[in-house]
């Protein structure tokens, strides 16, 4: 069934090998490994990218996990493209507070192409600046909003009229074991009028 399967992503296993996927996603474009010889072209990219990662831990612990879809009539960004993904707490309580402001927990971005259902995995290594040195315990029992966000030229700080953005709820049940979780569900869509006359579009 359905929910027989929901659950079954979500074991030990496959949420280890989702850990791997994501990381690989963010260093290489895994649509191109189609050869032995593209793969061992691409092992450099990979050992650099791993040797980098500010995280010594060989199992970091998850903090966000779901699914990017793509809404049927929402045309994808040709060029350069990368997906932002980033985690807030669905509320203040509990949560860091950076002046008036509550940071996100963690964010992400994943170099296209990618195939959607886009499913994705947040982890200790994704913190933001204000979360590195707090103790996962105590932040990762909130739930989350998830946001999504194509963007067309691959630039976090830039904003295109043709970008497609979504959110979505992360509802961790009060619990730290991701295999309770109802991971996310994020559809992207296009930013409508206002959003392109915001960016001059």
């Amino acid at each position: 069934s359905g929910q027989a399967a929901s659950k079954q992503w979500r074991t030990p296993h496959i949420m280890t090998s989702l850990i791997v996927l994501s990381s690989l996603a963010r260093c290489v474009n895994l649509e191109a490994l189609t050869s032995r010889r593209a793969v061992l072209a691409a092992a450099p990219a990979v050992l650099s990218c791993a040797s980098s990662s500010r995280a010594a831990d060989a199992s970091p612990t998850v903090v966000a996990v779901g699914t990017v879809l793509q809404k049927p009539d929402a045309a994808v960004p040709s060029g350069a493209a990368a997906l932002y993904v980033t985690a807030r707490p669905a509320s203040s309580e509990g949560a860091l507070q950076a002046g008036a402001k509550t940071p996100p927990i963690a964010s992400a971005r994943f170099a296209t192409p990618l195939l959607f259902p886009f499913e994705f995995v947040l982890t200790t290594d994704d913190l933001t600046a204000e979360y590195r040195a707090a103790d996962a315990a105590s932040f990762n029992r909130l739930d989350l909003v998830i946001s999504a966000r194509l963007d067309g030229d691959g630039v976090a700080a830039t904003r295109g009229p043709d970008d497609l953005v979504g959110r979505g709820t992360l509802s961790k049940r009060g619990s730290g074991r991701a295999e309770e979780w109802r991971p996310a569900l994020v559809e992207l869509q296009g930013r409508g009028l206002g959003g392109r006359l915001l960016t001059g579009g």
